[in-house]
């Protein structure tokens, strides 16, 4: 009788009221979003129901798949094949309950794979025979798509899917004991070993689970034997067991790495180049005798791609460091906002990509404009609505400003993760984390906000390794949309007590290039926390100044910045002058309206710009902009050059 804690184990679940709840196709394996009851009146003795979403046959398809069945196919008599539904997962179950732990089998059924309504079932596209000296099929190794192996035997009525109480045996054995006398090229799986047979060469291999035993190299001794070795480190690996193995049983072995295969290339590669049996043979037998304490051939690599910077000057076309919001986050690398539970990391994310998307300020500065992604697992749909309304309301804006630039994704109540750490410590991308890149990629924002990383992230977040690699996939996707990250965290009570912001590795800190931390103040009167205050301190930034403190005020559903103008509004001003006053000088010179730096003039660059639209819209006065050209000089991003006729001596200004 097959028990529910079997299918379980099969599909890295676990047994709960009845049922088994295990990870949906897609999911982590931290999902439990699948539901498979026993029912002896389902056609294949169990029911599957998914409770996130998708296709319930696809899903029962995937089910039956991982306990090493066939998709089901009704055939008009209630049961698929020659045994009944309920016999034919008896056999399956009972014999992959038999696998070794860690083997395929069981290896696989914690690992995720294509969403339901994309989940395509193994199908087999090869089989493989392992026969006895006298013709007897002992086991076989099929080749499925995806791609992937299985081994199976025979028993009483249907498969076994292990190879309990089989004893190995070289592919090919009765073609290899045919000829005694011929040369055996091994080669790395059954694939190459037929095709080198179609040369009437005498070719073998073993199945790729299989370990060399005295018994299993036997019907090699005394022969020679040629050790072909694919193009990749794995498979010098095995090549060079192999020849350890067969050395001293066999006459003579030769490690032979064909020349000019691809990296990962083999003897079908090598023949599909078109090499001749006839050159393929003189390779061989030329190679030299192998030696165990010798070097085995190394594989063929891909040369490192080293930077070629020949061309590079010091003072000439040197790249501008790209920010998000200057000197604070940069772009292509993701950041950390930290911030205890109910301090506001969600509304100051949204606030910065509204202000992104408007091209307004943010906490005195001016971010870039551009498109904002928010990927949140926090809130749903309406809160996300009210506190947009109130961020809209504070720029003095609505929705249809925003053009469609605000992409929202909430996953509240559903599986958000990213990144999960398979058994070997990898962190590994979802088919979630797959679609979100492809999604950025296609728009592009400047900004990407991921609200929390306790949801993406399906690893141990004290594990510096984990943690570093799960920041190096946010990396890989900020770099691929061009965007920036900032990802919001909760600290630990340890990461708050410090006054550090972190919870778990330092690895977090370690990994990304800027990190805040929000956190309430207190008042000076009665050192009691003022609930609508907060404090933003950066604890880290890479490519630009740190120790860095904003103080900010929740007023009417927003932040806004404490102080007056003369220290951080100071320089976000500053910042906008600057950069606006480069901007008209850029355009009023396309344009052949050329301005001066002489106050006397009546072309005098800080009077004219300051009548444009784009100052009066950030409130800069002919003072600002006056400040401006001087910092600009100074920094010698502007310059004075002569034009027109050189008797008139009429100057103007210009970027350099």
């Amino acid at each position: 009788m097959i028990t529910l804690a079997q299918i379980a184990q099969m599909l890295g679940g676990e047994v709960a009221a009845g049922q088994v709840r295990a990870p949906a196709p897609g999911h982590s394996p931290a999902d439990r979003g699948m539901s498979i009851k026993l029912s002896d009146d389902a056609p294949d003795g169990f029911l599957v129901k998914l409770f996130n979403g998708g296709d319930d046959i696809a899903a029962k398809d995937y089910v039956r798949s991982m306990l090493g069945m066939p998709p089901w196919r009704p055939n008009g008599n209630g049961c698929n094949g020659h045994v009944s539904p309920g016999e034919e997962m008896a056999i399956a179950i009972a014999e992959l309950r038999k696998a070794t732990p860690g083997s395929s089998a069981t290896s696989r059924a914690a690992e995720p794979s294509a969403s339901p309504a994309h989940h395509v079932p193994p199908r087999v596209v090869a089989t493989y025979s392992y026969v006895s000296a006298d013709g007897e099929v002992l086991y076989e190794v099929l080749r499925m798509e995806p791609k992937s192996f299985r081994q199976r035997r025979s028993v009483a009525g249907g498969y076994a899917w292990n190879l309990d109480d089989v004893r190995p045996v070289l592919y090919r054995l009765p073609e290899l004991l045919k000829f005694p006398a011929a040369t055996v090229f091994l080669c790395e799986g059954e694939k190459d070993a037929d095709r080198v047979a179609t040369l009437e060469l005498t070719a073998t291999t073993i199945s790729g689970s299989t370990t060399w035993t005295p018994e299993l190299a036997e019907p090699l001794r005394g022969r020679d034997v040629i050790v072909l070795v694919d193009n990749d480190a794995p498979g010098a690996a095995r090549a060079e067991k192999a020849a350890l193995a067969l050395h001293g049983v066999a006459a003579s072995v030769r490690l032979v790495l064909l020349p000019d295969l691809p990296p990962g290339g083999d003897i079908s590669d090598y023949l599909d180049a078109g090499n001749s049996k006839e050159q393929l043979e003189q390779l061989c037998l030329s190679a030299p005798l192998f030696d165990p304490k010798a070097a085995p051939p190394s594989p063929v690599l891909d040369p490192l791609p080293f930077i070629d910077t020949s061309t590079w000057r010091v003072n000439e076309g040197v790249p501008p460091r790209e920010w998000g919001v200057l000197d604070l986050f940069p772009r292509r690398s993701p950041s950390l906002l930290s911030g205890e539970g109910a301090t506001g990391k969600t509304l100051l994310l949204l606030q910065l990509g509204v202000a992104h998307v408007l091209g307004r300020d943010w906490l005195g500065t001016l971010p870039e404009p551009g498109p904002f992604l928010y990927f949140g697992a926090e809130d749903d749909t309406d809160e996300i609505h009210r506190r947009l309304a109130d961020i809209l309301k504070h720029y003095g804006a609505d929705f249809p400003d925003l053009q469609g630039n605000v992409h929202l994704l909430t996953f509240a109540g559903e599986d958000a993760v990213l990144g999960h750490a398979d058994r070997t410590g990898l962190v590994q991308p979802t088919p979630l984390f797959q679609r979100l890149m492809k999604a950025a990629i296609e728009i592009k924002p400047v900004l990407i906000g991921i609200d929390t990383s306790a949801d993406v992230f399906a690893g141990n977040e004290n594990d510096r390794s984990q943690v570093r690699q799960f920041v190096g996939m946010l990396r890989k996707l900020a770099m691929q949309a061009n965007a920036y990250i900032i990802i919001n965290s909760h600290p630990s009570l340890t990461g708050i007590n410090s006054g550090s912001g972190l919870s778990g590795s330092t690895g977090w800190h370690n990994s990304v290039r800027a990190r805040a931390y929000l956190t309430t103040v207190k008042t000076d009167k009665d050192d009691e926390p003022d609930p609508n205050l907060r404090k933003l301190e950066f604890k880290k930034n890479n490519y630009g100044p740190i120790a860095r403190t904003i103080e900010l005020r929740w007023e009417r559903g927003v932040y806004v910045p404490l102080g007056r103008i003369g220290s951080v509004e100071k320089m976000a001003k500053e910042h906008t002058a600057d950069r606006l006053f480069v901007a008209l000088l850029d355009r009023f010179n396309d344009q052949g309206r050329h301005v001066d730096a002489k106050p006397a003039s009546k072309n005098y660059a800080p009077t004219v710009f300051g009548k444009e639209s784009e100052a009066k819209r950030y409130g800069l006065r002919k003072a600002d902009l006056e400040g401006a050209m001087r910092r600009l000089f100074e920094a010698s991003q502007i310059a004075v050059e002569p034009y027109g006729s050189p008797c008139r001596g009429t100057t103007r200004l210009v970027t350099t």
